[in-house]
């Protein structure tokens, strides 16, 4: 009660201040972000590191792989977790078949497990300049759950069919199994969506994907979507 100073533990030096790495580490550290490695019991719910998918696995869900559409992901350059991707097929009665995959963390995450309490505690994956703090272990994030191409998947996959105007006509939600067959960048395929004299069919598809979003974009702002600026 005499004391009229303020008292500090110090738990651990973080370097020197000024530095990218101290001051990094700070930041995270003052929003609560997780930096700490994954504890052993964490590491332990991980499955091995050549996991395949199960037979077994394969015969409970929808089977893309090779079908008639190809599945592609977007995302910023050297991006090495891919948690998404798409696909487009023409149908015969002039709609389209969109296909929004996701990776299937979860099966991987049995509830109530170490994982699984571990992965609610941090929340979400962190994005840094130079550096990331995971959700889940590397093991998830980067490889068996991350839709790489040419290499089979666990996905939750929306299968829309939709019109010229892109209205919804119809849904449905599967549990599957894919193969991306390519990984594009944002400056990749804004190539293929600026080039309008490409005959290529991955060009065409990415050209009726952009033109789809954008009237589902227009249709949101019409009927009054909130736009909130960053």
């Amino acid at each position: 009660a005499d004391q009229q100073l303020p008292s500090a533990e110090l738990v651990r030096p973080l370097g020197e201040a000024g530095s990218l790495a101290a001051e990094t580490e700070a930041y995270l550290i003052e929003n609560n972000v997780a930096v700490e490695p994954f504890s052993t019991e964490v590491l332990g719910c991980l499955p091995p590191a050549n996991f395949t998918i199960p037979q077994a696995e394969i015969d409970r869900r929808l089977d893309l792989r090779g079908g008639p559409a190809q599945v592609y992901s977007i995302d910023p350059p050297g991006c090495v977790d891919i948690d998404d991707a798409l696909h487009l097929r023409p149908l015969s009665n002039g709609l389209y078949e969109v296909g929004v995959h996701i990776a299937d963390v979860t099966h991987f995450v049995l509830p109530g497990s170490p994982l699984d309490v571990e992965a609610a505690r941090r929340a979400e994956t962190f994005y840094l300049v130079n550096q990331r703090a995971n959700m889940v272990p590397e093991l998830l994030s980067e490889d068996l759950c991350s839709l790489h191409p040419h290499s089979d998947r666990l996905a939750f996959s929306v299968l829309l069919q939709m019109d010229e105007e892109a209205t919804v006509l119809s849904s449905r939600f599967e549990k599957t199994v894919i193969r991306s067959s390519g990984a594009l960048s944002y400056k990749q395929a804004q190539a293929r969506i600026d080039d309008a004299d490409s005959v290529d069919p991955l060009t065409k598809t990415i050209q009726t994907l952009n033109r789809l979003a954008g009237k589902l974009r227009q249709r949101r702002m019409r009927e009054g979507a909130l736009t909130l600026a960053s």
